[in-house]
């Protein structure tokens, strides 16, 4: 039986107790590499200890199955009393099937299919949890029709802190143009970021280059967009003298079978796939990971990254990032609010381009400059605009890959009227370390003079105590952003009433 972690058997006893109230639906969300097969596998043994007990699992690849089956086992659970199969299989033996006292989703944000909603809505009567790691649709739609509740685990962040998942270094391009891709949904996707793709062109840097430059003879995991790209770069790899192999889901069974285990018998050394490792393969060895599809998607942008961090001592992933997936999602240990409630498009995608004035730090939208000035504080903002505008395409010659930090990320997101100063000041430090300038003037220039944000003197006093900065100091520069923000709207009123009056 298995030694569950403080924190999974948190999530055991946070599920179990709103079960137990009389919640039908519970959503555990955990981080990929948190140890989720091992908390499913407690509960399900405790669900059959009853004598009347029986667990229906629901997944929706074979992988899924065969590992969950496997864990059962090892946590020595009665298979007698579990059925353990897809929701299609499911859903033509409805009425066949013993009726569970409990139903169990693996990956359970793609329980929004009408193949599951069936299976739910037949045994309506049955409590269900739902497990993922990132409970997020790209279409913006909510869980609240199949979940009550959630039960968050750790963070990312945490669990590299704490040694249960290993450290990660990124590297990807600086600067980049996804323009070119169509993000609707995953198909349109891979189907977009395939057609840039040619066999004298490569995507965002040289993959052959940066492999030998960072992860030279490690075993790698290459994500493609479609079979013909993974099937091209497996060939540059073996040209190359670098063993590689391609395997996707249309991959005949028994050749996947054995693909796979020859991969995890390290008898070659790149695997590339399409999408098939993203759920349910577990290779703790493999450190390195090379992004090669375009994502709009956290979910599959998580499941991807972070399939080289499982924990091993002294082991730090690799993240080769040839799509600018972590700039524009965010990297592992970034901050992310996982919800039931639906997101809004607004919510969930990137605004329209934007520059960042070095000035005052804040970061405005390009249609909003005039005459190359800062509409938040006046500054020039030439040199800077011409900076940004100076992009890449995303299937460029063969640019470098450089490392991105959490800073980095941090230091090109937007300061947030609704969240604390305390969020908003991680942003201020990261754009003053990256630009320089002083992250209180940024801070307060961003807030105050930009969006317009006031606050009391006690508020400013919690926020100096709490990240142990000089009050003086806070004052003066809210001061200074109060000053500029109230010019500001005299000098507007003037223009305004000069056009009216005149």
């Amino acid at each position: 039986m298995y030694q569950l972690r403080k924190y999974q058997q948190s999530l055991v006893n946070e599920s179990r107790a709103y079960i137990g109230k009389g919640f039908k639906g519970v959503f555990i969300q955990s981080p990929p590499g948190s140890g989720k097969s091992v908390v499913i596998a407690e509960i399900v043994r405790s669900a059959v200890n009853n004598k009347k007990g029986h667990v229906l699992f629901i997944a929706h690849r074979q992988e899924l199955l065969k590992n969950i089956e496997d864990s059962f086992k090892e946590n020595d659970v009665d298979l007698s009393k579990v059925t353990i199969m897809s929701p299609q299989r499911i859903k033509n033996r409805l009425g066949r099937l013993p009726k569970p006292t409990l139903i169990i989703t693996d990956e359970g944000h793609h329980g929004k299919a009408k193949t599951y909603h069936d299976i739910y809505e037949y045994y309506k009567d049955v409590p269900r949890l739902g497990f993922s790691a990132t409970p997020w649709r790209m279409n913006g739609e909510g869980f609240e029709d199949i979940y009550e509740q959630m039960v968050e685990g750790p963070s990312i962040k945490w669990l590299i802190d704490n040694k249960n998942l290993a450290p990660f270094r990124w590297y990807g391009i600086q600067t980049v143009d996804r323009s070119k891709v169509d993000f609707k949904n995953l198909s349109r996707e891979a189907k977009s970021s395939a057609e840039q793709f040619s066999s004298d062109a490569t995507i965002q840097g040289d993959i052959i280059k940066h492999y030998r430059k960072h992860a030279e003879g490690q075993q790698a995991i290459v994500y493609a967009p479609t079979v013909e790209v993974s099937q091209l770069i497996a060939q540059w790899f073996n040209d190359a003298d670098i063993p590689a192999m391609h395997c996707d889901g249309k991959t005949n069974k028994n050749e996947r079978k054995r693909i796979m285990q020859d991969f995890k018998d390290k008898k070659f050394k790149i695997l590339c796939n399409v999408d098939l490792v993203s759920e349910g393969f577990d290779v703790p060895e493999v450190g390195v990971i090379i992004l090669c599809r375009p994502t709009k998607s956290v979910v599959l942008h998580l499941q991807q990254s972070m399939r080289g961090m499982r924990y091993r001592p002294g082991k730090t992933s690799i993240i080769l990032d040839h799509v600018g997936n972590g700039l524009n999602l965010g990297l592992p240990t970034s901050d992310f609010e996982w919800s039931l409630k639906g997101q809004s498009k607004e919510a969930r995608e990137k605004g329209p381009p934007c520059i960042e004035c070095p000035s005052c730090g804040q970061v405005i939208e390009k249609s909003e400059v005039i005459n190359d000035k800062c509409p938040a504080c006046g500054a020039i903002l030439l040199e800077e605009q011409k900076e940004n505008d100076d992009e890449k395409n995303l299937y460029d010659s063969k640019p470098e890959l450089f490392e991105i930090t959490e800073e980095d990320i941090l230091a090109t997101k937007k300061y947030k009227v609704k969240q604390p100063l305390s969020y908003n000041y991680k942003i201020a430090k990261a754009k003053a370390n990256k630009k320089g300038g002083n992250p209180l003037f940024k801070l307060f220039g961003g807030l105050t003079i930009y969006r317009k944000q006031g606050f009391e003197e006690e508020e400013l006093e919690t926020f100096a105590l709490s990240e142990g900065v000089d009050l003086q100091q806070v004052l003066r520069a809210y001061r200074w952003a109060l000053k500029k923000s109230n010019e500001q709207q005299e000098e507007n009123k003037n223009t305004w009433q000069e056009a009216i009056f005149n």
